[in-house]
C-alpha cells in the first residue's frame, strides 16, 4: 500500500511517518509532499493508495486538496492530521469524502486507530483469490482432505489454556459474516494455487487469535466492540491458521498445504460468494471461548 504525507512542517512528516513504520506492516510505502500543489504532482505520477494531509498549508492547503483530488476524479482517499477545529470546515471534509480527522497534537495509539481500517481494507481486491490461481495445473478438489469436527477441536484446544467449543453448523454464507472478516488461502508449498481457503468473522478471527494466550480479554473485547482487527490479533490469529496446515492435506501428493497468505476483507467478494455457495466440500462450524461470544469458521475447498 502507498501513503503519501502531507504536510508544510518536516518535523510532522517525520512523525506522521514513524507513527506508520510502528504498525509493523510490510509493503507500506511512502513518500512525504510539503504543500497540496506538490502533493498533486506525486499523485499524478506515483499513484498512492492513501493521503495523509494537514490542513493549513501555502499554496494549497488540505481540504483544496481534497476537492481537486474529487474533481480530477483521481479516486484517492484523503485522511486529515490537523490543528483546524472549526466544526463547519470539518463537516465540509467529511462530506467530500474524509476517511478520517485526527487533531493534533495526537498521540500514536489515536493515529494508528484511524489507519488500521484503511490498510486493512487496502487488500480487499476482488482479485484475492485468482491472482494465486494457475489454471494450467489445478488439483482435483477430491484430492484435499479437510479436518473432522474432532480433529480440528483437539488441534484448537492444543494451541491454548482457554477451552474452546466447537459445533458444526449449517453452511455460512456471506449473510452470517460479521466484517471485517479474515481470510486464509492454502495451497501447495511450490506453487500458487489456492487450493483450500479458511474464513473466519469478526469474532472468530479474535477467539483464534487468543488462542495463542497472548493477547488480553481487553484488548479481544475492544476489537469485538470497534469491529477492527488490531495487528496483534491479526499475527495470532495467522500463527493459529497456520498450526492448521497439517489438517489440510494434499493426499495426491502426501503433504500438508501452507498458509500462503491471510487477507482481511472488510466488503462483499464475489470471488468468495461464488465458493460460499457452490461448494459442497467444506466443513462449517461456530467457535466459542467463555466470554468471547461466538464466531463463525468455515474451511473449504476451493
Amino acid at each position: 500500500m502507498k501513503i503519501l504525507i502531507v504536510d508544510d512542517s518536516r518535523a510532522m512528516q517525520t512523525i506522521v511517518r514513524r507513527g506508520i513504520e510502528q504498525l509493523g506492516y510490510e509493503n507500506l510505502l511512502l513518500k512525504q509532499a510539503g504543500n497540496g500543489l506538490e502533493a498533486l504532482d506525486v499523485i499524478r505520477v506515483w499513484e498512492p493508495d492513501f493521503v495523509i494531509s494537514d490542513w493549513h498549508m501555502p499554496e494549497m492547503n488540505g481540504i483544496d486538496l481534497l476537492h481537486a483530488i474529487n474533481r480530477e476524479m483521481l479516486g484517492i482517499h484523503i485522511g486529515f492530521v490537523t490543528t483546524e477545529s472549526s466544526e463547519e470546515r470539518l463537516e465540509e471534509a467529511k462530506k467530500a469524502g474524509a476517511k478520517f480527522i485526527v487533531q493534533k497534537p495526537f498521540d500514536t495509539k489515536t493515529l494508528h486507530e484511524a489507519l488500521l481500517p484503511i490498510i486493512q481494507g487496502s487488500i480487499d481486491g476482488e482479485e484475492v483469490l485468482s491472482r494465486h490461481q494457475e489454471p494450467e495445473e489445478q488439483t482435483n478438489s477430491e484430492h484435499i482432505s479437510l479436518p473432522t469436527l474432532q480433529e480440528l477441536s483437539e488441534r484448537l484446544n492444543a494451541l491454548t489454556s482457554h477451552s474452546v467449543l466447537l459445533q458444526k453448523t449449517v453452511p455460512i454464507s456471506l449473510n452470517n459474516l460479521k466484517y471485517p472478516y479474515l481470510l486464509g488461502l492454502y495451497g501447495d508449498k511450490e506453487k500458487q494455487s489456492v487450493h483450500a481457503i479458511a474464513v473466519a468473522d469478526n469474532n472468530a478471527t479474535c477467539i483464534l487469535g487468543a488462542l495463542q494466550d497472548n493477547i488480553s480479554e481487553e484488548d479481544v473485547h475492544i476489537s469485538l466492540a470497534d469491529k477492527v482487527l488490531s495487528k496483534s490479533i491479526m499475527d495470532d490469529s495467522k500463527l493459529t491458521l497456520q498450526n492448521l496446515e497439517t489438517l489440510l492435506t494434499n493426499t495426491a501428493k502426501q503433504e500438508p498445504l501452507c498458509l500462503r497468505s491471510t487477507n482481511v476483507m472488510r466488503k462483499d467478494n464475489p470471488n468468495i460468494k461464488k465458493l460460499l455457495i457452490n461448494s459442497d466440500h467444506r466443513i462449517d462450524v461456530t467457535i466459542s471461548i467463555k466470554g468471547y461470544g461466538v464466531g463463525y469458521l468455515t474451511l473449504i475447498v476451493s
